[in-house]
Parts: C-alpha cells; sequence; structure tokens
C-alpha cells in the first residue's frame, strides 16, 4: 500500500508554539504525549491545545526537552537540543495535506513511499488493576523499576499495553527496500 507522508518543519518554535500547531492539524482529536524531562519521562494526553496529566491539571511544560504527541492522523516531534548552539527542531508527520494550517512551515512531501508496515511496541509493566484518576488513566509497574501512569481506562491486573507505530518504507539504492520514518499512532490495551 503506498502513501504519501507530508513532513511539516517549524523554525524555533516553543513547545507551546508547536502544540498550538499541532492543534490546527488535529483539531478537535485528542493525543498522546510522551514527555521527557531531566528527571523523567512521563506520559499525557492532549486535548484543547493543553497537555494534562493524569489528574486532569495542565502539565508543566518548563522542563521539558523532547516531546512526541501523537494520534492516529499525525505526530508532533518537539526536541530542544541541549547544545547552545542550536535552537528547537519541530516537526510534523501526517499523511493529511494541511498546509493551509501551517503557514510558514517548510513542507517535505514523500510520494515515493511503497509500503507501510505496521509496529507495535509493548510498554513496561504490567497492568496493577488500579485507576490512578478519575480521567481514565490506570497503573503499570513491575517490581525493578516501578510504576508508569498510562492514559487508558481499565488496565486490568497483569495486562499489558501496546504502543502502534507504523513505518514508512521506500527504495533504497539498488532495488533495495528501507524505512525512510516512523510515526506513532496509538495506545491501547493488549488482549489475548
Amino acid at each position: 500500500m503506498s502513501a504519501t507522508l507530508f513532513v511539516y518543519t517549524g523554525q524555533n518554535l516553543s513547545l507551546a508554539d508547536a502544540l498550538s500547531a499541532f492543534t490546527r492539524v488535529i483539531g478537535q482529536n485528542g493525543a498522546t504525549a510522551i514527555l521527557y524531562t531531566p528527571q523523567s519521562c512521563e506520559l499525557a494526553t492532549f486535548d484543547e491545545a493543553t497537555l494534562r496529566a493524569f489528574d486532569g491539571q495542565p502539565v508543566d511544560i518548563g522542563g521539558v526537552f523532547e516531546a512526541r504527541v501523537f494520534c492516529e492522523t499525525a505526530e508532533l516531534r518537539w526536541l530542544d537540543a541541549p547544545s547552545a548552539h542550536t535552537s528547537p527542531r519541530t516537526a510534523i508527520l501526517t499523511e493529511q495535506k494541511c498546509l493551509a494550517n501551517l503557514e510558514g512551515w517548510n513542507c517535505a512531501e514523500r510520494e515515493d513511499i511503497i509500503g507501510q508496515l505496521p509496529q507495535t511496541y509493548l510498554l513496561w509493566g504490567e497492568g496493577t488493576g488500579q485507576m490512578v484518576s478519575n480521567n481514565g488513566w490506570s497503573e503499570l509497574a513491575t517490581a525493578q523499576i516501578g510504576s508508569l501512569r498510562v492514559p487508558i481506562p481499565n488496565v486490568g491486573n497483569g495486562q499489558r499495553v501496546l504502543l502502534h507505530s507504523v513505518e514508512y518504507i521506500v527504495e533504497a539504492e539498488h532495488g533495495n527496500a528501507m524505512v525512510f520514518d516512523e510515526r506513532l499512532m496509538k495506545l491501547e490495551v493488549a488482549h489475548g
């Protein structure tokens, strides 16, 4: 199955500005975020242009140096590299053309995609059966690492959570194929 992947890049954007642009791409759809700070890696939800923690409160994004915000139609990648010689890098990947919503952004259109390969990653930890809030969050845990709050309701005791993505395959030299990029899509409870 071939597709076209649109990769929009923005220059010198704060995380707040990048999130605002992402809202214009996904509209009213909600999304999931993976946020990295020097102290932690946390999950959040994203709706109405706001990142929210498990308790429903807005996330303080002041210490975030990397964010990946994704839903089934698009992914936002934002990185504030620690080097003093670089500015924050921002990219939005989507299969939908949305140029009007991203004026001032650069667009690289990949029409040479020859296939898509769905991928599934297993998040560490097993469900504890505990809801950690009234906002639809559950807890995963392992004895070796601790616990992780995930924005999925009703993860049962011993159940696992999957992260789904899609890889985009392009033709390389000499007829070989290679993965050009990968876009995160969604979290879900593993069944079976």
